[in-house]
């Protein structure tokens, strides 16, 4: 296993489960694979968070991408399959239910003690009892349920789409939409989004990395900064990191590059890289990776 994993003692995670680099994996976390599916796939990214006490139980396929962070005590069920996109956040005691099949995009933020489910059951079904399915649920990219939510199977949120706490959804949401109640109606008014243009994001993006470095001051950084160009230079190692508006991508998969354009990044995990990247992944801004 990869030795820049940060695992503690008490956390069992099967033999099969192919983990990335610089994860974090808390007490007595389960990882397991369970049954005898000689098929079974179950792969975890970069730059993971699992807090204590989170059980992961692999039936199916588990995919998961990088910076995602899965709060204590969290039942996670692959069953079908269930994957995740990457920069995820999910909150203590979330339920994920893969029976029928649960794909999560990419920036998905759930509240602590939501439940997302794929397959719903009760009576015997010999007595006539018709509370029987499994139906693939979607997350797609960004969604946000602030908290408490409950997510019925058979169902796709939108890009974008939100639920305001104690939510219950039980139909589709539409993208860029909010919603509330149980069960969850649209909020015409409500809009949690406003535009920005690329200078605008160059701009805020400056003033971040600017933030990044005062408070930093053990690490001797530079910024230099040019019309398209944010080059953050860590002298002490000489690792560098470039935000830029330009669209056309560096063939060079080594050079660690960010396009505010389309927000996606040449991913070299180097730790100029990951240190920056965690400062502003959060709430600031969030890149899927170009190579990985």
């Amino acid at each position: 296993m990869n030795n820049t994993n940060q695992i503690d003692s008490s956390a069992k995670i099967h033999e099969n489960v192919i983990l990335g680099s610089h994860n974090r994996i808390g007490k007595n976390v389960i990882i397991d694979i369970l049954g005898n599916n000689p098929n079974v796939k179950a792969v975890i990214g970069d730059n993971n968070i699992i807090n204590d006490n989170t059980k992961i139980l692999i039936y199916g396929t588990f995919t998961v991408g990088d910076w995602n962070v899965f709060h204590n005590d969290m039942l996670i069920m692959a069953e079908d399959h269930l994957t995740v996109g990457h920069n995820g956040w999910f909150g203590q005691n979330t339920i994920l239910d893969g029976a029928g099949g649960l794909e999560i995009g990419n920036g998905v933020r759930v509240g602590m003690y939501s439940q997302i489910w794929t397959h719903v059951a009760s009576g015997e079904q010999i007595e006539g009892c018709t509370l029987y399915s499994k139906r693939k649920t979607v997350i797609e990219d960004d969604v946000w349920l602030v908290g408490s939510c409950i997510v019925s199977s058979g169902i796709t949120l939108g890009n974008r789409s939100t639920a305001l706490i104690n939510s219950v959804l039980t139909k589709d949401t539409l993208a860029n939409r909010a919603y509330a109640g149980s069960p969850a109606k649209l909020m015409e008014n409500a809009n949690f989004y406003l535009p920005k243009t690329l200078q605008e994001k160059f701009d805020m993006m400056k003033n971040w990395l600017s933030e990044f470095i005062s408070i930093n001051g053990d690490v001797n950084y530079e910024l230099v900064v040019s019309d398209q160009d944010l080059q953050l230079i860590n002298l002490k190692n000489n690792e560098q990191v470039l935000f830029t508006t330009r669209e056309q991508k560096v063939t060079d998969k080594t050079q660690s590059v960010f396009y505010l354009f389309d927000k996606t990044f040449n991913k070299t995990n180097s730790l100029t890289e990951r240190v920056v990247y965690k400062f502003i992944y959060g709430n600031k801004a969030r890149f899927i990776p170009n190579n990985g």
